[in-house]
């Protein structure tokens, strides 16, 4: 699940286990999840989720790997991937859509004109 971005080769940023965060979270590199954010979480690269973590709010990213619990939407311009160990209770928008055995899914799914609808920043 930890990935570096292989185009600049910086690892991004990485929220402990231990951290909670009650508020929105905008980073401009990959974001790897381990605690709980209470907000939504807006990133133009990759955001990764570790089995415990818990997004209680929408998620918009470039490309997401997602293994813990997202209550709100997700919205990725690339591909997504649900996991066995996630919990999806939200809306899903993306253009490419991996779900794994085992991921929970409670929630519509839409494929169609998602570079148009995302608010990433170029």
């Amino acid at each position: 699940m930890f990935q570096s971005d292989k185009q600049s080769n910086t690892l991004g940023s990485i929220l402990d286990p231990n951290i909670e965060i009650n508020g929105d979270i905008n980073v401009s590199a990959n974001l790897i999840v381990y605690g709980k954010i209470n907000g939504n979480v807006i990133s133009t690269e990759t955001i990764n989720t570790a089995k415990d973590s818990i997004i209680n709010g929408n998620l918009i990213a470039k490309e997401a790997v997602i293994s813990g619990t997202l209550k709100g939407d997700l919205e990725v311009s690339g591909k997504v991937v649900l996991t066995e160990d996630s919990n999806l209770l939200g809306n899903l928008k993306a253009s490419i859509i991996v779900i794994e055995e085992g991921a929970k899914f409670a929630g519509s799914c839409d494929m169609s004109n998602v570079n148009d609808n995302l608010n990433l920043e170029e």
